[in-house]
């Protein structure tokens, strides 16, 4: 077999190994954060292009005045993991919900 026909078959393969890992279940999922004594919901989900944290408190709607702390609380999910919120997070609100683009990294 001639060299140049591994040539495709190497670019192929190195095309597939660029796509994000898929993120693990136990990685997902809503869990409850404490934060100032007070109880909020994180959720964690897989999306297109990587993950996102979505942040509600237990009690009472979070407003949309309120992205400092529900950020400060996507924070806090991300270091009980070990990890940070990804730098780039972008919060968006909706309804009550905080949702932050990126996720734990």
């Amino acid at each position: 077999m001639q060299p140049s026909a591994f040539i495709p078959v190497l670019t192929l393969a190195a095309c597939a190994s660029a796509a994000p890992a898929p993120m693990p279940l136990a990685a997902s999922g809503p869990t409850e954060v404490m934060v100032q004594g007070a109880a909020f919901m994180a959720d964690l989900q897989p999306v297109p292009g990587g993950a996102q944290i979505g942040v509600t408190r237990q009690t009472a709607a979070l407003g949309h005045d309120e992205g400092m702390m529900a950020k400060t609380v996507a924070q806090a999910f991300c270091a009980a993991r070990g990890q940070s919120l990804d730098r780039l997070a972008l919060g968006a609100f909706s309804g009550g919900l905080w949702v932050f683009d990126g996720g734990c990294v």
